[in-house]
């Protein structure tokens, strides 16, 4: 699937998981409820780093200091192995997103998420989504709920 490269704001990194392919069971029509779909998922976590590297400083090589994007796709794994049906693709999204934030570290995320089996003629048809943590922001304004 082609995409434009997102990038990350300085003093920032971006958590890639790129096109991750699992089956699931999605959709509104009957047939759908039937079967599991593929779906593709690519999702890109912000995060701010907690410091700026100083030059020549090392680096911490700790799993545990960085989001892992391992955790994050053995709860995707985990979801698309249950049963569990959803009617659309924006539920979906909305889930892995919820994932990824449930990781305080984890400031936004892109969810781009294409169900790629239902219309032959196109590669893919689905939803992109852009999530913070915290409250909603909506053109300058604030909401809690």
């Amino acid at each position: 699937m082609s995409r434009n490269t997102i990038l990350p704001d300085v003093g920032q990194r971006c958590v890639v998981i790129d096109d991750l392919r699992l089956r699931c069971f999605i959709g509104v029509h009957e047939f759908e409820r039937k079967a599991r779909q593929e779906v593709y998922i690519t999702i890109h976590m912000f995060v701010t780093e907690p410091f700026a590297p100083k030059p020549g400083a090392r680096l911490s090589d700790d799993i545990a200091d960085f989001v892992s994007y391992s955790d994050i796709v053995d709860q995707l794994k985990a979801r698309a192995a249950s049963t569990r049906h959803v009617n659309l693709v924006e539920t979906l999204a909305e889930e892995v997103a919820a994932m990824a934030l449930a990781d305080k570290r984890v400031a936004s995320v892109v969810v781009d998420l294409r169900k790629t089996e239902i219309i032959p003629e196109a590669k893919g048809v689905g939803v992109i989504i852009h999530r913070h943590s915290g409250p909603l922001r909506v053109k300058g304004r604030t909401d809690d709920g």
